[in-house]
């Protein structure tokens, strides 16, 4: 095998010249593509983190709702219950100072029908009292002395009691 040292030379001369155009033509352009696209991925990095930071802040405030939504509701029951108590109890006073108001009406009337029944009682007596006595006497009685008689029987009567 035999080198000839003019080609090699040429081949060497040929190398460099196309090392040079390859340089200028298609280095740089791949180099800047490939600048551009370094620059376009930490922009979108960027973008990401950016939104990643966005959507966690975006969670903790949703979190916060519901949190607060919940405490919210709570606070709906509990002054729902409260109310509910309330009402209860109000219900029941007021069914007791009925109660207490019908049994007080009932123990009036009772109060008013034993007067009544007394003194229709001490009535008939006084008149069965007088009648009889008019009949010890033999005598008739007007009608006054009947009246006078039973206002007076009807005076010890109610001392009597």
């Amino acid at each position: 095998m035999h080198i000839d040292l003019n080609e090699l030379i040429w081949a060497i001369i040929n190398f460099l010249v196309l090392l040079a155009l390859l340089y200028k033509f298609l280095w740089n352009p791949i180099l800047n593509t490939l600048d551009k696209r370094s620059e376009e991925i930490k922009s979108n990095l960027s973008s990401a983190e950016a939104l990643k930071k966005q959507a966690e802040e975006m969670l903790e405030e949703y979190k916060k709702k519901i949190a607060d939504a919940k405490s919210e509701a709570q606070a709906i029951i509990n002054q729902a219950n409260k109310a509910a108590e309330e009402n209860r109890n109000k219900i029941i006073s007021q069914a007791h100072e009925e109660a207490a108001r019908i049994i007080e009406k009932a123990r009036e009337e009772i109060r008013r029908e034993k007067e009544q029944a007394l003194k229709e009682v001490r009535d008939e007596i006084a008149t069965l009292a007088v009648m009889a006595a008019g009949k010890v006497l033999e005598k008739s009685i007007t009608k006054e002395d009947h009246e006078k008689l039973v206002r007076e029987f009807l005076a010890e009567v109610g001392e009597i009691q």
